[in-house]
């Protein structure tokens, strides 16, 4: 039995797409160059949904790399519609010749909260704030299409608030209520804004920003969680635990004579 599946498994990263933001798919593209240089896997590549790279040019490269099993790692926020629905319909559809498993996406990972926590401190140590006077509130994108994103956002936050030294942590949404711009109207002092999302595209790089600007609050963004450095290492240690061991195909012996 190989100990070491890795070597014959290719990584595909999944994402939505950005339609805006200051860079179109680059956080997708920074993780797998990051990730094809720890040389773990025979192929790391990525691929969104609506865009380009698109994810059938990336699953054909991984199957063509020579991998025996595919993981697809969703570099989404929750199981929502997109992951639950779209993702296997456009698997599906490319007609793979080896195995593929679907990992737990980004944003479900319990390591993810506690990352936003400890960016959400940095961010307000360096404007030389005390968390328990600082409101923190969590922003995301919400779902016309289902409680997914939302249930996520205020699992994370529960998370937080476990060892959180700011005063408030409140959760906020793009397409749903309560909505980011109410929220941040009704804080009196300064706050820390966290963003619940996957890459920097037009909510996380756009919205946000501006959300802030429009509602007049003396609020600080500590960015998306999705342009944290540590991405990379979360990524490989969920895909290294997912990975059952692959016997080695064994050439047939000779009948005997």
């Amino acid at each position: 039995m190989n100990t070491h599946p890795e070597r014959f498994t290719a990584l595909v990263l999944a994402a939505h797409g950005d339609r805006g933001g200051p860079g179109r798919n680059e956080s997708l593209a920074r993780h797998v160059a990051a990730l094809a240089g720890r040389n773990e896997f025979v192929c790391v590549t990525g691929g969104v949904l609506n865009g380009e790279p698109a994810l059938e040019a990336a699953l054909q490269r991984a199957e063509q790399s020579g991998a025996k099993q595919i993981l697809l790692y969703p570099m989404f926020m929750s199981a929502g519609y997109f992951v639950r629905n779209i993702l296997p319909k456009r698997i599906a559809a490319a007609r793979l010749s080896v195995p593929l498993k679907i990992l737990k996406p980004f944003g479900l990972d319990s390591r993810v909260p506690l990352m936003m926590l400890e960016n959400a401190l940095r961010a307000a140590a360096s404007a030389e704030l005390d968390p328990a006077s600082v409101d923190l509130l969590v922003a995301g994108h919400g779902s016309k299409f289902g409680p997914g994103n939302a249930d996520a956002m205020r699992a994370a936050a529960r998370a937080m608030a476990e060892h959180s030294t700011f005063r408030s942590i409140d959760v906020a949404f793009l397409e749903e209520a309560p909505l980011i711009l109410d929220a941040l109207r009704k804080y009196h002092n300064r706050s820390v804004v966290t963003g619940f999302f996957s890459g920097e595209g037009m909510h996380a790089g756009d919205d946000i920003p501006e959300a802030i600007s429009k509602s007049g609050a003396a609020a600080i963004y500590a960015g998306p969680i999705g342009l944290d450095p540590r991405v990379p290492d979360l990524i490989a240690t969920s895909a290294l635990h997912a990975l059952e061991p692959i016997a080695p195909q064994s050439q047939s012996e000779p009948a005997p004579a």
